[in-house]
């Protein structure tokens, strides 16, 4: 409005120039000059007082406009006090769901550089001979190239006996060919105790990860991905898809609960969804290590997926129950509009992730812990303590969510484990 104003006045005062300056030009009406000079001047001044009057009123109203608007920043400062102190309290309270998932995503999309184990040996300890009871699964295999490599770098003997469901029988295996060390995964003690009895009395200690059976109970000298460090792998799943969903997911976990390590896997990743997404729901396919071994996985998710047609995210405890499932899934038209995630993949999931048929899993690094437990069995042959075996029982992992990420990968059949780790073994072995 004052802009407005201040146009219009200007060629209003020009008019009146222009009209005074024609008026004293015109020499042929003296006697009417005077009378329409001064009628010039009382219009000039009413106009100039009605100028006045409206530069004034404009004044006023910027007054009132300027005071309106710092009435308005206030108020809107005061909002937004309102809303920081809400933000605030909401943090306190654990803060949006899916913002805490995605925060916990974006941590955890860097391979780790480090190995766990921080204190060099003693002294290079002496050939021994170790037996690593191979589970004939794809993952025990990773595992065991962990123990050729390690064994290899000191030096040292290897024994590898497979077996598929009878690791009791392995077990017993040997220990009657006296071996000084032995290695296990994933295998609770209920289910080879005497083998682990015989063994301490032999003085033949056994190194385990992948169970939640914590040291010096029922017999194992270590363990590696126990518990602790499954109920992460859990929380970075569950956490990866609440993210990915925007909190609105709905889940089947596809797993085999007899397993102690992955019934943990399966609580950690429900009381995800209780703290992130209360939006989301959360089931259980229980299934059974024979069913995995019979090929009946895919038909048995098939069935789950047709009586309910809401599931969106499938999440695999572990790679070996991946396996079939996508080409299965696109046989029987159902693979458009579900997301298959999970925990600790291998190539071929990799492979899926590329093409785009899988969507993120969780690092597994299965043969760092191959080099781990042989690192455990070094210190105990020189005879020194593991006083960092509870740090290292947490082993590194990250996401991969993208075919960028997954194509590196493939080559190695996963991540192995951090960049270097045979070196940094090395050097704390003395080797």
């Amino acid at each position: 409005m004052k802009s407005r104003t201040r146009i219009l006045a200007a060629p209003l005062a020009l008019a009146l120039a222009v009209a005074a300056c024609g008026g004293s030009d015109d020499s042929d009406d003296s006697g009417d000059s005077g009378d329409d000079e001064a009628s010039a001047t009382a219009a000039a001044e009413e106009e100039t007082t009605e100028t006045e009057a409206a530069d004034d009123e404009v004044a006023e109203e910027e007054a009132a406009d300027d005071e309106a608007s710092e009435d308005a920043a206030d108020a809107a400062d005061e909002e937004a006090a309102d809303d920081e102190a809400g933000d605030d309290e909401a943090a306190a309270e654990g803060g949006d769901g899916v913002a805490a998932a995605q925060a916990f995503v974006d941590e955890n999309l860097v391979p780790p550089a480090d190995i766990g184990p921080t204190i060099p040996l003693d002294s290079v300890p002496e050939a021994k001979t170790v037996a690593w009871l191979d589970c004939s699964l794809p993952s025990c295999a990773a595992i065991g190239i962990g123990f050729e490599e390690a064994t290899a770098a000191l030096g040292w003997n290897l024994e590898t006996i497979t077996y598929t469901t009878d690791a009791a029988s392995s077990f017993q295996q040997a220990i009657d060919q006296g071996v000084d060390y032995v290695g296990i995964s994933g295998t609770p003690p209920a289910l080879i105790q005497d083998q682990l009895d015989a063994a301490n009395a032999a003085g033949i200690k056994t190194m385990s990860c992948f169970d939640a059976t914590l040291p010096a109970e029922d017999g194992f000298a270590m363990q590696c991905g126990d518990a602790t460090s499954v109920e992460v792998a859990g929380e970075m799943i569950s956490n990866a898809i609440i993210a990915d969903s925007g909190g609105s997911a709905n889940v089947l976990m596809v797993n085999i609960p007899d397993f102690t390590v992955l019934a943990v896997e399966s609580e950690a990743s429900q009381a995800t969804y209780d703290a992130n997404c209360p939006d989301c729901t959360f089931e259980e396919l229980a299934l059974t290590l024979d069913q995995l071994l019979a090929g009946e996985v895919p038909g048995a998710i098939v069935a789950s997926l047709q009586s309910n047609p809401d599931i969106d995210y499938l999440h695999f405890a572990f790679d070996g129950l991946a396996g079939g499932v996508v080409a299965t899934l696109q046989d029987a038209d159902l693979l458009e509009g579900v997301n298959l995630v999970g925990v600790d993949y291998n190539g071929q999931i990799l492979q899926e992730i590329v093409d785009g048929t899988q969507q993120f899993w969780t690092t597994n690094p299965k043969t760092y812990a191959g080099w781990l437990m042989v690192d455990a069995m070094a210190r105990d042959a020189v005879g020194m303590d593991n006083p960092e075996e509870r740090e290292n029982a947490m082993v590194p992992s990250f996401l991969v969510n993208s075919p960028e990420v997954a194509e590196p990968l493939i080559p190695t059949d996963g991540w192995p484990g951090p960049e270097g780790m045979d070196q940094q073994f090395a050097e704390l072995w003395g080797v």
